[in-house]
């Protein structure tokens, strides 16, 4: 007899078709029975003996034993031993062993979820001052509002100490921060300012850098992703705190509001004094590269990248713009910010063309690795 697979309980949506007649009756009969039929392949009944629910017991090779789950929850590295399952929504759900492969003695070596998510679960001051953004243009953010922003520093060519500013940066961990691997390349940052909103501020929470690393890949466009590793740990306070990485949504949809911000210009080409916010869409990646070849932009987006644009209003559509680059796109749930992207590139800022960020669920292990040490 075959494992069971693991599939996700779906409400069954109970009706009743009024008679109309004994033809009418058997009309819908034949069309429900032949629905069925058509997709027998891929069709089970929550009845079916055969089919396990997310959080059920589940059998693997060797006599393992293992609980279905999504495959977010489950590590990488184990991920690749379990059976896949079906979906949950988008979510596809595996068999995740309860014990480490080979062990079978009993002890209680189990699998929790990935360490970027368990180290979510410890933040708390990045949802302290959640407050709803308006759509189709930029305002200011209030003090402590995003106290993951950070704005990073370099030294001039001459090695002088009057520095300038150029990119920004989220605040990941006490000791790492996640940017655009073009912010970096070939510069020299020296530090990253935290706690602030205005540049003019002169209370700031100042942190050398340490080493930079760049992703492996990096070229252009592509895998434009890196981490600033800085010499002490970040004291974190009530204007100061670490952002979630985005571990359970994927794909984000047309239909959730993103938030972008930053000291970039404006559509005036002004660099701004305060930190600035506003609601982006994300675009689908078919739809984003049309629009740049409507333009007469020849682009190529991978699944590693995303696309998004705010609504337009009074001619002017929110966007991240020249000085923003390496900031972050967030989504916020049940209060809490969680990072989606790293501004990357773009055309003309707040114009019809969307922006491109690094889609940061593509570069999850590689970040755990860098930050956490994790094996996934």
């Amino acid at each position: 007899m075959g494992r069971r697979r693991c599939a996700t309980r779906w409400p069954v949506a109970v009706g009743v078709v009024p008679p109309v007649g004994a033809k009418a009756g058997r009309l819908v009969l034949v069309i429900l029975l032949g629905a069925v039929t058509r997709s027998a392949s891929n069709f089970s009944f929550p009845t079916d003996p055969d089919i396990l629910y997310e959080g059920d017991k589940c059998g693997l090779p060797g006599m393992r034993t293992g609980t279905c789950q999504k495959a977010a929850d489950c590590p990488q590295g184990i991920r690749a031993n379990g059976a896949r399952c079906e979906f949950s929504g988008n979510d596809p759900v595996v068999c995740c062993p309860t014990e480490a492969p080979g062990t079978g003695d009993g002890t209680s070596n189990r699998f929790t979820a990935r360490i970027a998510k368990q180290e979510c679960e410890r933040i708390t001051s990045a949802s302290a001052n959640f407050i709803d953004h308006i759509s189709g243009r930029a305002i200011e953010a209030l003090r402590g509002e995003f106290p993951f922003v950070a704005l990073v520093n370099f030294r001039g060519e001459e090695e002088e100490e009057v520095k300038y500013t150029r990119c920004g940066a989220s605040l990941i961990a006490p000791r790492f921060l996640l940017t655009a691997a073009h912010c970096l390349k070939d510069l020299n940052p020296v530090k990253v300012e935290l706690g602030f909103i205005q540049l003019s501020d002169t209370e700031k929470d100042e942190y050398e850098i340490k080493q930079v690393h760049l992703h492996e890949d990096y070229k252009s466009r592509r895998n434009d992703i890196a981490l600033i590793e800085l010499k002490k740990n970040v004291t974190y306070k009530q204007d100061v705190g670490p952002i979630c990485l985005n571990t359970d949504r994927p794909e984000i949809g047309t239909s959730i509001n993103l938030t972008v911000m930053g000291w970039g210009a404006d559509g005036y080409g002004q660099r701004a004094d305060k930190l600035m916010k506003g609601t982006v869409y994300e675009i689908p990646l078919d739809e984003c590269v049309q629009r740049f070849r409507d333009a007469k932009q020849r682009i190529s987006l991978g699944e590693d990248q995303l696309c998004a644009l705010g609504e337009k209003m009074n001619d002017e559509t929110t966007d991240a713009c020249q000085g923003d680059s390496g900031g972050p796109l967030v989504m916020t749930v049940r209060q809490k910010f969680y990072l989606v992207g790293v501004v990357s590139t773009g055309a003309v800022c707040g114009g019809s063309l969307p922006g491109i960020y690094t889609r940061v669920s593509r570069y999850l292990e590689w970040i755990e690795q860098r930050v956490w040490g994790s094996p996934n």
